[in-house]
Formats: C-alpha cells, structure tokens, sequence
C-alpha cells in the first residue's frame, strides 16, 4: 500500500455521508482518568506517537475512538503491535498493557454524521485508490492524521469517520470529533465500566481475545496476583 507522494488539491473529494441515529450503543477503551464519554483533546506531535486520526497543534480537536462491537474496541486498543513469533499459536498481550485501561459503554446522545471509509468505492471518492488510510501500520500515522486534516476540510459536516478495523475487519470502528472533550455528542448508559488490570478482568479478557488467538501474559512476580480459572469465566 502506498500513501501517494502528496494530498489532493482541495474540493477533488466526493465523500460518502453515513448518518448513525442517536441511541446506537458503542464501546470504547480508555484511560480511567478520563470519563466514559470524554473525549481527548490533546493534540500529537507531528511525527511520532498517537493515533490514526488524531489532531496535531496545527490543527486541534477533541477526538474520541470507539467501536458498536465490543472486541472490535478491545482489539483496536489493545492489539495494534501484538504479532506472532512465527513459532507459538497464540500470541501474548503484555500484563502491564492493561494498566489503568477501562472498558465503558456509551451511547450516542444525538444523531451524528459520519464520513464513510468502509468499502474501496468510499475510499476512491476521497482519492484513496486502495485501503492505505485504514489499514497502515502505527508508523504512518503521521500521514494518516494529515489525511485527517483534508479529510475535515473536504467533509465540514462529518462529525466523525467510520471505517472497518484494521484488526478486526469487517468489523467496523469510529472516530469522533468535537470542539472540546467534554461533548453532548455522547451519553452513558449506565452499564457499569470494567478495569482491565482487575484479576477477574483479566481472566474475562482472555476469554474475549481468544478468537484473536491472544493470550494475556502473566503478571509481574511482584505483584503477586494470580490468573485464576478458566479465563472464559
């Protein structure tokens, strides 16, 4: 996949408007020092770190990442750089991973629309000839924050960007975009959030990532806790 030598010149795009109506339950993980429906407004650096879609001190926004499917959430979040060795079935998700992570259910409040990149025929319309946008690695996200930002211009009305996961296609995943991270585009639903580094957690996770052929490791010998039963429990 290649991302192209520059962005298109502005108004060559055609973007496809999907319209999601308020009520759709999604899910999402996050820091617990944020709310279930905060949405983060820290711009990345240019260059390293960050997330698909994420604003940049050139151009700011709050953004939050979420997903209808539940695994769909865990995996965007949790299994972006988790390969196999090429000599084990299953692969390792790292204890320490799960670190201050939550899982939340959140509903939207309103209906939103959102800028389709689900199917080739999308991404074409916004001069995309195959599915690099989606699809790439962590290490060119800085260009695909860039595509972020001509996207926005081509699509002012699009409050967000609905696309099929990368690691968890055809599922579909979503970014949404607002002024400031407290927004009214989104509303608990009073599901109780779960920690992803409590024990009982951990052994419900392993359960859900095992499709992925995931496997969460152990913990630190310090810490002294246990794996327990049957990580389907």
């Amino acid at each position: 996949m290649a991302r192209g030598a520059r962005l298109p010149d502005s108004g060559t795009a055609e973007p496809k408007r999907v319209d999601w109506q308020a009520g759709q339950v999604l899910y999402r993980v996050h820091s617990r020092k944020r709310e279930a429906v905060e949405f983060n407004p820290t711009p990345q650096d240019h260059h390293f770190g960050g997330g698909r879609f994420d604003s940049t001190p050139n151009l700011r926004y709050s953004y939050l990442y979420a997903a209808p499917d539940r695994t769909t959430a865990l995996a965007e979040r949790l299994l972006r750089d988790i390969g196999f060795d090429g000599t084990n079935p299953t692969r390792v998700l790292p204890r320490q991973e799960l670190e201050g992570k939550r899982l939340s259910q959140v509903r939207l409040a309103q209906d939103v629309a959102l800028l389709s990149l689900r199917t080739v025929f999308d991404l074409n319309a916004v001069q995309q000839n195959n599915d690099w946008l989606v699809r790439s690695q962590p290490t060119e996200y800085a260009f695909t924050r860039r595509w972020a930002h001509w996207l926005r211009a081509e699509a002012p009305w699009a409050q967000g960007f609905l696309y099929e996961s990368r690691l968890a296609f055809p599922n579909v995943s979503l970014v949404l975009f607002d002024r400031c991270a407290h927004s009214d585009l989104l509303e608990a639903t009073g599901e109780p959030a779960r920690d992803l580094d409590e024990p009982d957690s951990v052994r419900w996770l392993d359960g859900e990532l095992r499709p992925f052929h995931v496997h969460v490791g152990p913990p630190d010998a310090a810490d002294g806790t246990d794996t327990g039963t049957d990580p389907g429990t």
